[in-house]
């Protein structure tokens, strides 16, 4: 049996969609309308070396929901 090799096909960076949004972020940007769980869920990948130039801030907005910014 013979197999086709591909070459020069890129990984996956990320396995969450959500995540690669949050790496496509600039500063002033910001993902909105989440949920405590979410952002705290996601609080993690801040930490990860892909994300180490890049600082972020979320906050609780008036209807209860909360917001991811790139500040950095």
């Amino acid at each position: 049996m013979k197999y086709k090799v591909d070459k020069y096909i890129p990984m996956p960076r990320f396995h969450s969609p959500f995540v690669e949004a949050l790496y496509k972020l600039k500063v002033g940007e910001s993902i909105g309308n989440l949920t405590r769980k979410q952002v705290y869920k996601h609080r993690q990948n801040f930490y990860r070396p892909d994300f180490a130039p890049r600082k972020f801030r979320f906050r609780q907005e008036d209807n209860r929901r909360w917001r991811i910014w790139r500040v950095e």
